[in-house]
């Protein structure tokens, strides 16, 4: 049994794989596919209203085209974008007065700036546009308990796919049909799919595991979202998807991982924790348990969930009222939303959503900017692939504290570097404060990579038994996404209010959420999930397998569980 327990089989990788790509995948692709081509979207989004105005956007095209022609004279610019004058431009002989060189106005070009967009109206519809993700996704959250042990957890994830394909159509058609309500209500279903997905997929992963490395193969859900981030910035870029005509793509590619799901899916076994506790099917469990371990010795697996299923004997799936109110699920409830309000609020989603106005308040030169943006996806993926081996080394709680602490450190030196650009008299020091800014950026990056980002996946499903695990994940990645849809929502104004000092905000969270780790979340390398849940006390400090304090408890001696 000890082999089976860290044995990797081709129908687990298999599961893992599929899983991941139709969803967790998904996820992170919808974070970073708006990011590239934002610039586009929002010109698009004037045209639409523009025209929808009576203007004519060509017109508005050549008084562009007129502002950045520096090798162009006026008087050669009427010729050459067939300007119309009017008689209050013109002299007695016809000709142009010396005091409207290089003045042109947008009129003589037929254009209306008053049909434009205001400022504040396009920063609403595009903070809209990727804020409805987020909304959504909170909607898909609280549902996804009851998804998940309605349909189980491989059904569920097969059944949600459907919402993406009609994202992947109307996102695909948005420019065709003149229609920016295409696109949002495309952001609208994938934000359903992701917050259900976000709770399927880490369930299944943490059912599916062996103990041994469940650890790892739950931060391939990690992984998963930062290879989804790195692709949707890399198929963003000018030179493939990212231009005028070309980024509805982007949102039509959702349909290519969707399909694989769909095909393949079918093909990987449900979660036998899923059937033997939830459906009271053991024959079934235990045909699952096989595959997925490769060997028929799997009685020690069994045992441990039947004892599960004993011990949850006539209680029924978890309401969120009883969630709350149960004594003994006080303290994990509250880790749980606790970990996943510190994982929005840390900053990352602001800084991968906005990593391109980030880059140009630092100064950086704009055709530079999409090649920062993409490495900070790959960056992401490195650091996420080292994280997988690190987390049954290191355990859940170093990798919590330290990197969290590397981001505080990250995000204190990149306000300081801010500030210090602002100043006149170190205007020389310019360029190098903007790298400074931007080698902090990836430190802090890393630090999300290794710890904040995939730990509190895992740990929301190692610490509760498997009747109320649905409903606590999905209460939990309720307030991820409330969290998140805040945080997208507010950012862009947060950012324009507070400039330099916005971190600050974060840096805050990031406080906070060191000092709760470090008191009240538990070691749960390693351990049963009877073990763990019976590690947590009601209200007391975090402890592992010893004294509270312990940052690996598994070296510590065994705790003295009576008094738990």
């Amino acid at each position: 049994m000890e082999e089976n327990e860290a044995r990797i089989t081709g129908v687990l990788l298999f599961s893992i794989t599929i899983s991941c790509l139709g969803n967790s995948f998904l996820y992170g692709y919808q974070i970073g596919v708006v990011n590239q081509p934002s610039s586009l979207i929002q010109t698009f989004y004037n045209k639409t209203y523009y025209e929808r105005r009576g203007g004519n956007w060509d017109n508005m095209v050549r008084y562009d085209d007129y502002l950045q022609d520096d090798n162009v004279t006026d008087a050669e610019a009427i010729v050459k974008y067939n300007v119309s004058l009017g008689p209050k431009y013109k002299t007695a002989q016809g000709q142009i007065p010396v005091n409207v060189t290089k003045r042109l106005m947008p009129e003589m070009f037929g254009a209306d700036m008053s049909l434009l967009l205001k400022q504040w109206e396009l920063t609403i519809l595009w903070a809209t546009t990727v804020a409805a993700f987020v909304l959504f996704g909170m909607i898909g959250a609280f549902s996804s308990a009851k998804v998940a042990d309605f349909f189980g957890r491989k059904r569920g994830m097969i059944v949600i796919t459907f919402l993406m394909f009609i994202a992947a159509l109307l996102g695909g058609i948005t420019l065709a049909v003149k229609s920016p309500e295409c696109l949002i209500l495309s952001r609208v279903l994938v934000g359903l799919h992701s917050g259900l997905n976000i709770t399927l997929c880490p369930l299944y992963l943490t059912e599916i595991s062996p103990k041994k490395i469940r650890g790892a193969v739950g931060t391939c859900h990690q992984l998963a979202i930062t290879i989804g981030i790195m692709v949707s910035q890399i198929l963003g870029m000018v030179e493939i998807l990212g231009t005028a005509t070309l980024w509805p793509y982007l949102f039509a590619f959702n349909a290519v991982p969707a399909l694989l799901c769909l095909v393949c899916m079918p093909m990987c076994p449900e979660s036998p924790r899923f059937l033997l506790i939830k459906k009271g099917e053991e024959a079934e469990a235990r045909k699952a348990l096989v595959k997925f371990r490769g060997s028929d010795n799997v009685s020690d697996e069994m045992e441990e969930m039947r004892l599960e299923a004993s011990k949850s004997m006539g209680v029924k799936n978890y309401s969120l009222k009883e969630l709350l109110t149960a004594p003994d699920l006080r303290m994990p409830v509250v880790i749980a939303c606790v970990l996943q309000i510190s994982q929005q609020w840390s900053g990352i989603n602001a800084v991968m959503s906005y990593s391109a106005m980030l880059f140009e308040l630092v100064s950086i030169p704009h055709n530079q900017i999409p090649y920062i943006v993409v490495a900070t996806g790959v960056i992401n993926v490195l650091c996420t692939i080292v994280a997988v081996p690190l987390m049954e080394k290191a355990g859940r709680r170093p990798l919590l504290l330290y990197p969290t602490i590397v981001m505080l450190f990250s995000f204190l030196i990149m306000t300081i570097f801010l500030n210090l650009q602002d100043k006149p008299d170190l205007v020389e020091y310019k360029t190098s404060f903007a790298i400074v800014c931007i080698i902090v950026m990836h430190t802090y990056i890393i630090g999300f990579a290794l710890g904040m980002g995939p730990i509190p996946f895992i740990v929301v499903g190692e610490i509760f038994r498997q009747e109320p695990r649905a409903a606590a994940m999905s209460i939990s990645l309720a307030f991820n996404w409330v969290c998140n849809f805040i945080l997208m929502l507010t950012f862009p104004f947060l950012q324009e209010g507070l400039e330099e000092f916005v971190y600050i905000l974060f840096m805050v969270v990031l406080v906070i959420a060191i000092v709760f780790i470090f008191f009240f979340v538990p070691e749960t390398k390693n351990k049963t999930f009877d073990e763990i849940a019976n590690s947590i006390s009601l209200g007391g400090r975090a402890r592992g397998q010893g004294r509270a304090y312990g940052v690996n408890s598994d070296e510590l001696a065994p705790m003295d569980t009576s008094k738990v």
